[in-house]
């Protein structure tokens, strides 16, 4: 399929019909259609898409559709999948025709387009009337957006937390009088301070037992919702009447209401909470209604989204209070006072199940709150009644009446999310509970589905990478691995709202989970996407009659799942393909020969152990869509043809894999790892210098003896001088010590990870000083030298440095005023540690790890580090006397304990260093 087809435009349709829209317009300049004279259909069939589209989003933002309009939806919806699966059939087919060379050739090509004439013509007739039916069904009915939009009226889920009663309340005095700090402290200018956390926290509650806490301090005070869409002239006039003036009788401009409340203010010591805020937007116009008066006036913001808090706070971040879930105490308490009055009252039988029942609400007050109704409600202390609580909390969140709050307000989060990241937050689903997600893999996944629009500017990736980060922003998934950089790597999404994900992707046939064996899919639409997740041993063969064709992302997780599947070549709609076997503990082949036939295949992912061996089928250049490769451990024989996929654009492979010769051919290639440098010839390491889209890229060297080192060195030297736009570098060479890769010239200046595990420089390579946007460097030297480490001080952007020297300077290292700018976490090996920091040295480090083999003297200006949390010793040596050693880390512990910033210190023994 060409480029523009795969531009896919996401909307609220899940991901289908804007796609649908542009491909049916790319699809009317094809000769196979032109031949036909169907133009005019095609572009018949094009408009009635749009306009169904353009229905379809109105739609998005309604809160509850009655259930003809919902059944109008699906099957549109149901419609668009099929007419683009057919289309890229067609396409593909026009692709390999297109091929053809030779006169012979050609007449055989004509004679076949003859013969696919009439039944492409039939084809679109037959999708115009199926168009035209569901479009008459729409008139014929009278389907209407504003029936659908006043079935329904929702009151505000955030209502009762403002009626609470405080001796209901848990785990909010210790956030109370955190905040009541925050506000109270001296200080008479105007002071903002935002309360962020996902739907459920408890934000509401905080502030209004904040607002009760302090309110009469005050000269006047009001207590404002806000919500997603706000009615500005609506809330200012509550805010003036709140603040003790009558508002004006009659409808007032939003700018004359904001100079009365100016007015109002000016002279006045004012508390103000703006609760529920969704938009900057929003706030700039709120701020202008409050006068900085220098009164020591005072406002709370909630809000979900963390840009929104910090926006709110003028960008003073230590005025965001990041609301916590509560811990397994608190929530215990909440849980069984609610339902016994205390604790005790809870019968001994159920203490383990309450438990369980505890894990699934993740310390969510919201959420505990609803499920202890519902147990309470049944006055029951039957355990199977509790069991079937516990059960129906991990597949049925729809079915329970009593979870309706929760729900709401999950469900106002995702109504709020842009059109662009529904699709990708659905798509999470596929994981399994407590499942850790990457970002690396999920966006390209989201990618192959074609979920991600194009920007101008940005790639692909950097815009799903946006995605993701605006998810964890709205407090839509959990960030599990966070780096130096603050950049968050992986996520999990809480249980609860894993089941509200489920819940929605059965409503919209968007995703099916197959997690029981012998489970029938009970479908009657087609399934899109099926992530199969038995437990180990647990396998069912698929229903052979159940046309799983049209599945476009298929993930079996839980090993041997796979090999009770249907045949691959079944799924012949496929892009996205994750396959588990990490669990196989017995040596065993598994066969992707199938995966040849998977024509629309953009993305794979293997991961497997050494117990497997995996087959690739020899024609893998078939998959001419193909743009992620990704097989994680175990052993396999990579095909030749590989070199002739055009699309490839991510290749990782375990190490000890050779690859075939004319890698140079991968020009699309940004990711390749692991690059074994003992499997592969000269020929290849010398075709990486032509990879200059390369932007990732790992070495390994697998085997234990070493031949044509200094050749290998010299030819990788050349490759890595040419590899202009390189920006992650890891190397991994046991044993490699000497003057290899110390002369690069140019050196890759982009970098900002450089990770040499096991490679010794004898000295600080000089071109490292040119490396501006370095934030991640691994390195051992042999001999470090001061003014080595000066070298490393002076990188303006590093915020992580894992240092191992073999000799450090005899007179100690000194680490000056304003060395290290940006670093946060400073790993240093060595035999002594001869370190003084100075004054203003390494202004942000947060973690100081030390692993030495003797301490005979210690590390002096501990206390100069101000930003300094962790400090983690790792001690070795048995030599030398111990009295002399126990003072020298006495001093140093002591030093840490009297650390102004009181940092937490973990020691480690290690005798064998």
């Amino acid at each position: 399929m060409s480029a523009r087809l795969r531009e896919a435009l996401v909307s609220v349709s899940m991901g289908v019909m804007n796609s649908l829209c542009d491909e049916t317009e790319a699809l009317m300049d094809e000769e196979y259609v032109k031949f036909s004279n169907m133009s005019k259909e095609l572009s018949f069939i094009r408009d009635e898409l749009s306009s169904m589209n353009a229905f379809l989003e109105i739609l998005a933002d309604k809160e509850e559709l009655d259930p003809l309009t919902k059944n109008w939806k699906n099957q549109v919806r149901e419609m668009a999948y099929d007419i683009e699966d057919w289309i890229d059939e067609v396409m593909r087919h026009a692709s390999q025709d297109g091929t053809a060379a030779g006169l012979i050739w050609k007449i055989i090509q004509r004679l076949s387009m003859l013969r696919t004439k009439n039944r492409i013509s039939n084809e679109i007739r037959q999708i115009k009337a199926r168009v035209m039916e569901v479009s008459h069904r729409h008139k014929r009915y009278k389907i209407d957006v504003s029936t659908s939009a006043s079935k329904y009226v929702s009151v505000d889920p955030r209502l009762h937390a403002l009626y609470a009663d405080e001796d209901g309340l848990e785990g909010m005095d210790g956030p109370r009088n955190e905040l009541v700090e925050l506000l109270l402290d001296e200080g008479q200018r105007l002071r903002v301070v935002s309360v962020v956390g996902i739907g459920g926290l408890g934000k509401t509650t905080l502030a209004n037992e904040v607002y009760k806490r302090i309110g009469d301090k005050f000269d006047c005070q009001a207590f404002v919702s806000v919500s997603q869409r706000p009615d500005m002239t609506r809330i200012l006039a509550n805010m003036f009447s709140q603040l003790g003036q009558e508002p004006p009788s009659q409808p007032s401009e939003v700018q004359n209401l904001i100079n009365d409340l100016r007015k109002h203010l000016q002279d006045k010591r004012y508390f103000v909470i703006f609760d529920d805020i969704w938009e900057e937007s929003a706030w700039d116009i709120l701020r202008c209604a409050l006068p900085k008066n220098e009164q020591a006036s005072r406002v709370i913001t909630t809000t979900r989204i963390e840009t929104v808090a910090i926006a709110c706070c003028s960008y003073l971040h230590e005025y965001v209070y990041k609301m916590e879930p509560l811990d397994d105490q608190q929530s215990k308490r909440l849980f069984l006072n609610r339902i016994f009055g205390s604790e005790d009252a809870c019968p001994e039988q159920l203490r383990d199940i309450s438990t369980e029942i505890l894990d699934k609400c993740n310390g969510l007050p919201l959420a505990i709150v609803s499920i202890s109704g519902l147990l309470a409600n049944q006055a029951t202390t039957r355990v199977e009644q509790w069991e079937h609580v516990r059960n129906s909390l991990g597949n049925k969140f729809g079915k329970c009446s009593a979870l309706d709050s929760t729900r709401r307000i999950l469900q106002l989060s995702y109504k709020n999310l842009p059109y662009y990241l529904k699709a990708c937050f659905l798509y999470l689903g596929i994981y399994p509970e407590d499942y850790t997600i990457w970002k690396n893999d999920v966006v390209k996944q989201w990618i192959a589905e074609g979920f991600v629009s194009k920007v101008q500017g940005l790639d692909a990736e950097d815009v799903a990478s946006n995605y993701f980060n605006e998810l964890v922003n709205r407090s839509m998934i959990s960030p599990n691995d966070v780096n130096y950089q603050n950049e968050v790597l992986s996520c999990k999404v809480h249980d609860m709202m894993l089941d509200f994900i489920l819940s929605e992707c059965a409503e919209e046939n968007f995703l099916r989970i197959n997690d029981k064996p012998n489970a029938s899919l009970g479908l009657h639409n087609n399934v899109r996407r099926l992530s199969i997740q038995y437990d180990n041993g647990n396998h069912s063969v698929m229903d052979p009659a159940k046309n799983l064709s049209h599945v476009r992302s298929l993930a079996a997780f839980g090993g041997s799942n796979f090999l009770y599947l249907n045949p691959l070549s079944e799924f012949s709609f496929l892009r996205v393909l994750i396959v588990g076997f990490s669990d196989v503990s017995y040596k065993m082949e598994l066969d992707f020969l199938g995966v040849c036939k998977l024509f629309q295949l953009r993305y794979l992912k293997i991961e497997t152990n050494i117990h497997v061996q995996l087959q690739l089928p020899e024609k893998i250049g078939e998959l001419q869509q193909l743009e992620t490769l990704d097989i994680e451990w175990g052993s396999v024989v990579i095909p030749s043809d590989i070199i002739c996929l055009p699309c490839l654009t991510h290749l990782i492979i375990p190490e000890s894999t050779r690859l075939p010769d004319g890698i140079g051919n991968m020009k699309s290639l940004v990711t390749l790892q692991s690059f074994d440098l003992g499997e592969n010839s000269i020929d290849s390491i010398r075709g990486l210098g032509q990879l200059t889209n390369l932007r990732d890229l790992k070495l390994c060297y697998s085997r234990t003896t070493i031949s044509n080192t200094a050749l290998c060195m010299d030819v990788l030297q050349s490759s890595l001088e040419m590899l202009c736009n390189l920006k992650y570098l890891y190397m991994y060479w046991p044993g490699i010590c000497g003057s290899g890769l110390s002369l690069l010239n140019p050196s890759p200046r982009h970098l900002q990870t450089l990770e040499l595990t096991y490679w010794c420089f004898p000295k600080v390579p000089e071109w490292i000083a040119e490396l501006h946007e370095l934030q991640v460097l691994k390195i051992a030297i042999r001999e470090l030298s001061m003014d080595g480490f000066l070298v490393l001080a002076r990188l303006p952007a590093l915020t992580n440095l894992g240092l191992r020297t073999q000799v450090s300077p005899r007179e100690g290292i000194t680490i000056y005023s304003m060395a290290f700018p940006a670093l946060k976490y400073f790993k240093y090996w060595c035999r002594i540690p001869r370190l003084t920091f100075e004054a203003g040295a390494m202004p942000k480090l947060e973690r100081l790890k030390l692993r030495f083999k003797e301490i005979f003297e210690s590390p002096s200006g501990i206390e100069h580090l101000f930003a300094l949390k962790e400090v983690f010793l790792e001690i070795g040596g048995l030599r030398g006397k111990v009295p002399k050693r126990g003072c020298a880390l006495s001093v140093l512990i002591m030093a840490i304990d009297m650390h102004p910033g009181c940092p937490r210190l973990k020691i480690v023994r290690c005798p064998h260093l």
